[in-house]
C-alpha cells in the first residue's frame, strides 16, 4: 500500500504523463503517414523520460508538464524539418533522429541532478536572470538546422541523406547535452510560474462561470430573435451560402456566436433592416459584456491577491 505522502506525487506524475501522451498523440494523429509502431515507440520513450524527470525533481509538479509542452513544440518543428528535407529517409531514421536530443537531455539532467537541485533551491525564482542563458543553446542548434537547407542533399544518395540527418541530430543532441542544466533550471522556473498562474486561474472559476452564463444567455436570446424575424417577415432575412432564406435554429445559434465575437465570416449575411438592427444591438451587447466581464474578472483577481 503506497504511503499517503506518495499519493500526491503519484497524481502529479499521472497528470504529467497523461498530458504528455495526449499532446503527442494529437500531434501524431495530425501528422499522419507514420506507422503505429513508430508512434508507440516515441510515446514510450517520452513517457519514460517524463517519469525519470519526475523522479529527479518531484517537488516541481509542473516541471514535467512544461517539459511535455516543450516536447510538443519540438515534435512540430521536427516534423516540419523532416517533411521539408528528409521525406524519404524512412521511419527508423526519423525515429532515431527524433529521440537523440530527448535522450541527451535526459542524460544531461541525470548527470547534473545535484547541481540543478542546488540551483533551484538556492535561487528560486530567478527566471529573469537566467532567461538569456537558457536560450543560448538555440544559436548552435539553429546553425545546425540551417546548414541542412544549404547542403546539397538532393545531389547525394538516399543512404547519405540518412547519415546526414543522423549526424545533424547527433550534433544537436550534443548541444542539448551540454546545455541540459540551464534548460532544466529554466523549465523548473517556468513550471513554478505556471503553477502560480494555475492557482490564480483556479480562483477565477466562479466569476468566469458567471461571465460564460451571461455570454450564453445573450447567444441564445439573439438566436431566437433571428428566428422570430424570419417568421414575422415574409421576405428572406439572411443570405446564407449565397441563397436568400431564413436561418434554421442551429444556423441562428452559429450566427449569433459569430456576431457576438465580432468575427464576421461572411457566410451568413443579414438582408433586411430589421435583421441588421438586431445584429447591431448584439454587437453592442457583446462589446459591453466583454468590457464589464473583464473588469469583473480583474477586480476579483485583485481582491484575491
Amino acid at each position: 500500500m503506497p504511503s499517503p505522502f506518495r499519493i500526491p506525487a503519484l497524481r502529479h506524475w499521472a497528470a504529467s504523463v497523461a498530458i504528455t501522451v495526449l499532446l503527442l498523440s494529437l500531434i501524431a494523429a495530425a501528422v499522419g503517414g507514420e506507422t503505429w509502431v513508430v508512434s508507440v515507440a516515441v510515446l514510450i520513450t517520452v513517457v519514460a523520460v517524463t517519469t525519470l524527470l519526475h523522479q529527479l525533481f518531484p517537488g516541481s509538479r509542473f516541471f514535467t508538464i512544461t517539459f511535455a509542452n516543450a516536447i510538443g513544440v519540438y515534435a512540430c518543428l521536427y516534423v516540419s524539418f523532416i517533411e521539408t528535407l528528409y521525406i524519404d529517409v524512412g521511419s527508423v531514421a526519423e525515429l532515431v533522429g527524433f529521440l537523440l536530443p530527448i535522450g541527451a537531455f535526459a542524460l544531461g539532467v541525470f548527470l547534473r541532478r545535484d547541481t540543478i537541485r542546488t540551483i533551484v533551491t538556492s535561487e528560486h525564482p530567478r527566471l529573469e536572470t537566467r532567461f538569456g542563458r537558457a536560450f543560448l543553446w538555440l544559436v548552435p542548434v539553429a546553425a545546425i538546422g540551417l546548414s541542412n537547407f544549404v547542403a546539397p542533399l538532393e545531389a547525394i544518395g538516399h543512404d547519405w541523406r540518412i547519415v546526414w540527418l543522423l549526424g545533424a541530430m547527433g550534433a544537436i543532441a550534443l548541444v542539448v547535452l551540454l546545455a541540459s542544466r540551464s534548460v532544466a533550471v529554466f523549465l523548473i522556473d517556468t513550471g513554478l510560474l505556471f503553477e502560480d498562474f494555475f492557482d490564480i486561474m483556479a480562483g477565477l472559476v466562479k466569476p468566469a462561470f458567471a461571465f460564460l452564463t451571461f455570454y450564453s444567455m445573450i447567444v441564445v436570446l439573439f438566436a431566437t430573435l433571428y428566428r422570430l424575424i424570419g417568421r414575422i417577415d415574409d421576405t428572406p432575412t439572411f443570405l446564407i451560402d449565397g441563397i436568400g432564406r431564413d436561418p434554421s435554429f442551429v444556423e441562428a445559434l452559429y450566427f449569433s456566436i459569430v456576431t457576438l465575437s465580432t468575427v464576421g465570416y461572411g457566410d451568413i449575411v443579414p438582408l433586411t433592416y430589421a435583421a441588421r438592427i438586431v445584429v447591431a444591438l448584439q454587437i453592442v451587447c457583446g462589446i459591453l459584456l466583454l468590457l464589464f466581464g473583464f473588469h469583473a474578472l480583474m477586480r476579483h483577481s485583485s481582491r484575491g491577491s
